[in-house]
């Protein structure tokens, strides 16, 4: 699994509509996207204008059908989302552990 985490930083005042449209666009990507295995919206508890898109996919086809071949340097974003941001988005991708994620027995 890969485990992609978009974090936005989010202009002062412009958080909830951020979240809204946010929210909006991404409610759809388990039926658009195949190897879409979960996603979440996360907000920072200590600075609500961090945002974090975070997504895991079966394998690198998956994301390249999301977010094309350059998947590992290019955000995926929506339309006018840079009125939105302090900074461009910053992307990372991790290799999900599956030894840790794996249930344990008791």
């Amino acid at each position: 699994m890969i485990v992609r985490v978009s974090e936005a930083h989010v202009r002062d005042g412009l958080a909830d509509e951020f979240l809204a449209l946010l929210r909006e666009l991404v409610a759809s990507f388990p039926e658009q996207y195949d190897g879409l295995h979960r996603h979440d919206v996360l907000v920072d508890l200590a600075d609500p204008s961090r945002v974090q898109y975070v997504s895991e996919w079966t394998d690198e086809a998956a994301l390249v059908a999301y977010a094309g071949v350059d998947w590992r340097t290019q955000p995926v974003t929506f339309p006018d989302e840079e009125r939105f941001l302090r900074q461009p988005l910053e992307l990372r991708h991790f290799e999900s552990d599956a030894e840790v994620g794996a249930p344990t027995s008791r």
